[in-house]
């Protein structure tokens, strides 16, 4: 009985065995791959085990065990010793696993890969282009600046390679040399302008890329590769489409002529044949050549498009294609997920603020859907603002109340804020936007509440008469005064209290209400009084503004007894109070007002209980002393509302479309698009279409053409722009041999000899 167990136990092992591969009792492939996911202690210790064994299916099990624990996060660092044995296996699926496995510890196991850096050296010539590929990759990944020499041969060798995935990975080396040896540039720019050569776009990301690491202000380097960049950029893949895009920019602006100021207006929407007049040749080339680009399913390439020809093109092509830039950007805002709407519509507000002329036809395509996130919210009522017309002002101030009633305290505010503008730009709207923000003053919302007050302080500073329906702006200051015990917000209290002290002033000599105090209107000292009764409540922001208020009284009001009393105790609680800043200003003003209570004290006879007596030190000092008029311009200059204090993020310094504009913050990695050349260069630089083919032993002639493109410039461009006829019949690169030979770097050993043995020819015979 024990046998026939013992029997039945080898049976099963050998049955196990035979049949590992096929996955007939882990119950089929898919069970078979979740195996390898168990990373528990015991399926760990069994990897050194497989990497040991002699057999292959063993050895790749292990290997992809420890793929597995790479990605669940397990430590696998310490198979390493044994991994990197396996770089010599037979089996291009272990060699493979291998080599994914030293690319992501290289970096922190530089010594133990040198012990095989004749195999990865091998490994360059090995008919795989993924092993080509990975070799490569694993060589330029060992931080070691012995091996710098070896990394520099092995890109020479196959940045010709004619696999364009290991050209790829040729222009994804380059970088990681540089960091490694800096004064190895010049030999890696000549790498590079190789690979900027190639015919293939599968290497235009990965080249531009290196090229705007190692080098990004050599823009004089893409003089000759151009219009070949432009013609592969509709081919390339989407990342490599999004970094040419940028490079093309920054060239485009560093390089060619700009383009004229002077708009045309499109007819029926349609483009006009003399779309490119004026226009650079090579300016309209990539603006022509780039517009299938704008249909692209990856916003990346869509936003860099439309920031392209944002800073680009001419106000007249932007005119003329309206749709061209608007439309996707809309349909991408529309479509995408919630991250990728609101940076969409961060660009688009950006651009709206700045050239509103571009967006106002699509004026309803920015209203707000209670689907919206909050940001997406808040972004459109800023570009409303921005895009509210005469025609367009009622239907703007209809939405703008709706979306008062919002629930959430951002958007509400953003509301006040673009009723006023509203109330500050459209005359036709400013009382009524005017009744909506009073309105506001009596809601439950203290937001709203205080959000209503920091507006109407800007509406009253900017207003400068009847055309903006202001006719009597002490009348709303009075109404604000009034409200004051309903404010909470601190900085909605302090803008009140600076406002009645700058329209404290009383325009006649009525004095039957109130105090009667000289020259001030008869509610003010009420709102002194409130203020110095709960100044020890108040916040740092308000006390200030109480400061302020009652120097400004006694700047506007000589001789008055109570005036003096209620200042002296003001800046006695001021001179104790447990903020610096508040101390700080209530010293600076009872210095500054040295020469009123002079004066003062002149007229009264110090009758008022001065206590100027006291402060012997002060009467020491020197000093200038400010006459009642000139503190009165200190006091209460003139101070104009920006745009900035209703539409946040107007005027930003950064540029449109970037994430530093979006942040309103400067973010690592930000270059600002230089400005337009003065000195444009030679269009025939930009003439060479030469093209570099992959280093093969078939004959040149022979090779098949690079491949075309979707596009090419209609034929139209050649009779308004001198762009040369190769650029505008064909979008293919033109043969070796169909230019003139070039004794560059860009020939092959063979083209160079028969070059060199023509002109010797030619010499002997001109001797002759």
């Amino acid at each position: 009985m024990a046998a026939l167990n013992r029997l039945q136990q080898r049976i099963k092992e050998n049955f196990h065995e035979t049949t590992r591969d096929l996955s007939l009792l882990a119950g089929g492939a898919g069970a078979s791959n979740a195996a390898y996911f168990d990373t528990s202690d015991e399926k760990i210790k069994e990897i050194s085990k497989l990497l040991e064994s002699r057999q292959e299916t063993e050895r790749l099990e292990g290997m992809k065990r420890i793929i597995a624990g790479i990605s669940k996060g397990r430590d696998m660092e310490p198979f390493f010793a044994q991994v990197v044995k396996n770089v010599v296996a037979p089996s291009i699926e272990i060699r493979k696993l291998v080599y994914i496995y030293l690319l992501r510890f290289a970096s922190t196991n530089s010594d133990l890969l040198l012990l095989s850096i004749n195999t990865f050296q091998k490994d360059l010539a090995d008919p795989s282009p993924l092993i080509r590929s990975m070799s490569l990759r694993v060589l330029t990944s060992i931080r070691v600046p012995v091996i710098q020499g070896i990394v520099m041969l092995g890109l020479k060798r196959l940045v010709t390679d004619r696999n364009p995935w290991v050209r790829k990975t040729v222009a994804g080396g380059l970088p990681k040399v540089f960091e490694m040896d800096p004064s190895s540039l010049p030999q890696l720019i000549s790498l590079l302008q190789t690979l900027l050569a190639s015919p293939s776009p599968l290497t235009l990301g990965a080249t531009l890329t290196a090229f705007s690491e190692m080098c990004p202000d050599r823009l004089d380097l893409l003089h000759p590769y151009y219009r070949h960049i432009c013609r592969l950029l509709v081919d390339a893949d989407e990342w490599g489409q999004a970094v040419a895009i940028g490079v093309l920019s920054r060239y485009a602006r560093a390089m060619l002529e700009k383009p004229e100021e002077s708009p045309v207006k499109p007819v029926d929407g349609e483009e006009t044949e003399d779309e490119f007049a004026g226009i650079d040749e090579d300016l309209a080339m990539l603006l022509h050549l780039s517009k299938p680009l704008f249909q692209s399913r990856s916003p990346a390439v869509v936003l860099g498009m439309a920031k392209m020809y944002y800073h680009l093109a001419p106000p007249k092509h932007q005119a003329v294609g309206q749709e061209l830039l608007v439309a996707p950007l809309l349909r991408l805002a529309g479509s995408s997920g919630p991250e990728m709407s609101t940076l969409t519509w961060e660009v688009i507000v950006a651009m709206a603020e700045e050239r509103p002329e571009l967006f106002v036809s699509r004026f309803s395509s920015f209203f707000i859907h209670s689907s919206d996130v909050i940001a997406v919210k808040t972004a459109k009522l800023r570009a409303m603002s921005a895009l509210v017309t005469a025609e367009s002002a009622s239907v703007a101030m209809r939405e703008f109340k709706h979306y008062i009633r919002f629930p959430d305290d951002s958007v509400s505010e953003a509301a006040v804020r673009a009723i006023g503008h509203c109330v500050r730009t459209q005359p036709e709207v400013a009382s009524s936007g005017l009744s909506a923000l009073m309105r506001l003053l009596t809601s439950k919302r203290d937001v709203l509440v205080a959000q209503a007050v920091l507006v109407l302080k800007s509406v009253i500073l900017s207003q400068s008469g009847p055309s903006t329906g202001l006719a009597d702006p002490q009348r709303l200051v009075t109404r604000l005064a009034r409200g004051l015990d309903g404010i909470s917000n601190p900085k909605a209290r302090a803008s009140v209290y600076w406002l009645v002290g700058q329209f404290a002033t009383e325009d006649g000599p009525d004095k039957t209400l109130g105090l009667g105090w000289d020259g001030i209107k008869s509610w003010v000292p009420d709102v002194l009084r409130k203020g110095i009764k709960g100044f020890v409540n108040e916040s740092t922001i308000a006390k200030l503004q109480i400061l302020t208020l009652a120097s400004k009284l006694i700047v506007l009001s000589p001789a008055t007894s109570q005036l003096a009393l209620m200042s002296t105790y003001l800046f006695s609680l001021a001179r104790y109070d447990s903020d610096y800043d508040v101390r700080d200003r209530a010293r600076f003003l009872h210095a500054l007002l040295r020469g009123v209570r002079d004066e003062n004290k002149a007229v009264t006879g110090n009758e008022n209980g001065d206590t100027d007596e006291k402060d012997d030190d002060e009467r020491d000092m020197g000093g200038v002393v400010l006459r009642r008029e000139q503190v009165r311009v200190v006091l209460m200059g003139k101070r104009e509302a920006a745009d900035s204090d209703l539409m946040p993020g107007v005027g930003s310094e950064y540029e449109v479309g970037s994430m530093s504009r979006i942040t309103h913050k400067r973010l690592n990695g930000y270059e600002p698009l230089p400005e337009w050349t003065d000195d444009p260069t030679d269009p025939s630089l930009r003439e060479s279409e030469q093209v570099e083919q992959p280093r093969t032993a078939t004959p040149l002639s022979h090779l098949p053409p690079p491949p075309t493109t979707s596009s090419a410039i209609p034929t139209h461009i050649s009779s308004v722009a001198s762009i040369p006829r190769s650029a505008v019949t064909t979008a293919n690169p033109s043969p070796v041999g169909s230019v003139p030979v070039n004794k560059g770097k860009f020939q092959d050993l063979d083209a160079f000899l028969d070059s060199e043995s023509g002109e010797e020819e030619e010499d002997t015979e001109d001797e002759r």
